[in-house]
Formats: structure tokens, sequence, C-alpha cells
């Protein structure tokens, strides 16, 4: 059975449509600096992890917060969940091209954090996320352990990579 479309087209509509065209449009005009596979990789992480996440902070039970119109699965909660795949695709893109180490790795994920958070700060005000138990602060604890987990997986990606390129060679 296909997903429903929303029953009323508004403006979160338009927003995820919006921003999920302008963020795929900025990962394909970007130079290339990952690997196709490691790009994916870190693009399916991101909205795994988004999809995990509010499993995880959203079931009924607690009713913490809802995306888009309703608590019911839609369309597009999945091009919610896929407007994720390019913010992972930023946060490590930048990461690398900016070649960030040390204690500016906590800096760059404090700040990513932030504009996760504020980028969230913007779906609410659209109605993509509807908070009924949930406050915005709360969401920049939950970036921070993302931003981290992903950095981490992706250093993990980037040395199995590595080694398996050696032994190629």
């Amino acid at each position: 059975m296909p997903l429903p479309l929303p029953s009323i087209f508004g403006e979160n509509e338009w927003f995820v449509i919006i921003t999920t065209l302008i963020f795929y449009l900025l990962v394909f005009l970007l130079p290339k600096r990952l690997p196709l596979s490691v790009m994916i990789v870190i693009m399916l992480l991101g909205s795994v992890i988004a999809r995990l996440y509010d499993h995880l902070l959203s079931p009924p039970y607690l009713n913490l917060y809802h995306v888009m119109n309703s608590g019911k699965y839609e369309l597009f909660d999945i091009i919610v969940y896929a407007l994720y795949a390019p913010f992972s695709y930023f946060f490590i893109y930048l990461y690398d091209k900016f070649n960030i180490h040390g204690y500016w790795t906590l800096v760059y994920i404090v700040g990513f954090s932030l504009a996760g958070t504020l980028f969230e700060g913007m779906a609410v005000y659209f109605h993509v996320f509807n908070y009924i138990n949930w406050k915005l602060q709360y969401s920049f604890s939950v970036y921070l352990f993302v931003q981290s987990l992903t950095l981490f997986i992706y250093h993990l990606i980037i040395r199995h990579h590595h080694i398996v390129i050696k032994k190629v060679s």
C-alpha cells in the first residue's frame, strides 16, 4: 500500500520541497572530495540516524512531537528523513575540506549542532515538526551526540577505505 499524500498541502510541504531541492542541488554542485561509496554511506547514515532517533524519541506513548501534519506516517515523512542526508554530507565535506583536528573538532561539532538546531527551529516554524512535549533546546544535545557519532563512523569508514585501497594496489 503506497504512503498517503498529505490531506492538506501547506507551508510545511513547501518548506520540505524547497529545502530538499536546494540541499541536494548543493551536494551535486560541490566539487567532489569524497569517494562516491563514502558519500553514499555518509548520506544514508544521516537519514537512518534521523529515522532511528525519531522512532526512539516520538513513540505514541511519549507523545513528544510528530512530523508533518499528523502522527501518522505519510509520504512527506520519508522526504523529511531524506533531508538529513545532505546535512550529514555537508558536515563531513566541510570537516574534510578544512582538515579539522584536535580542539577544533569539538568547536566544529558544537557549531554544526547549533546550525542543525537552528535549521530545526526553522522547520518547527513551518510546522514540519510539531512539538507536544519537546523543546527545541533538547534537540541540541541530540545533535551533539549524532554529529559525534557521524564523525566517529566517518573515521572508521575512511580507515577501512584506505586499507582496502592499499590491499588492491
